[in-house]
């Protein structure tokens, strides 16, 4: 079922089953692993590291992504299955917690919903570059590093 939410434009998944919440939570963990790895193979120089703990580190094991960019420290985006959400750790902005939007398959900020969906009007709701999951992220790479995962990335 749908949020009383879906009035508003915002399509938050209630999942049928907690095997239909854990699909998509992997996927999307998944999906972000793949584009960090293929962020780092691109745009990170492991030429200028002196030693290996500051080479950056990409893991994904048991509903935890670990994302460990030094020297600014370590990112985790963990499932949590109680409250079919992901929930989002950064030195940079702190804790978070993301609900899925359905009708735009993106992961949107629990706060960000709970203040009726971003921006828009009926039916036309839009969410700022920090109200997603896939936003925050690109946003704090980009700050970090000067170049972000790309327009095309969303989740």
């Amino acid at each position: 079922t749908l949020s009383i939410l879906a009035t508003y434009g915002v399509h938050i998944r209630t999942f049928r089953t907690v095997g239909d919440y854990h699909d998509v939570a992997d996927e999307t963990l998944n999906n972000i692993q793949d584009a960090v790895e293929d962020y780092l193979e691109e745009y990170y120089d492991a030429g200028v590291v002196d030693k290996e703990e500051d080479i950056p580190e990409v893991n994904y094991a048991s509903g935890v992504l670990s994302l460990y960019l030094p020297p600014h420290g370590t990112w985790i985006i963990n499932k949590q299955t109680p409250n079919q959400q992901l929930w989002w750790s950064s030195p940079i902005s702190g804790p978070k917690r993301y609900e899925y939007d359905e009708e735009r398959g993106i992961w949107v900020h629990s706060r960000a919903v709970d203040e009726g969906g971003g921006t828009g009007d009926l039916g036309a709701v839009s969410y700022g570059e920090e109200d997603t999951l896939g936003g925050i992220l690109n946003k704090e790479i980009e700050e970090l590093f000067g170049e972000g995962l790309g327009d095309e990335f969303h989740c």
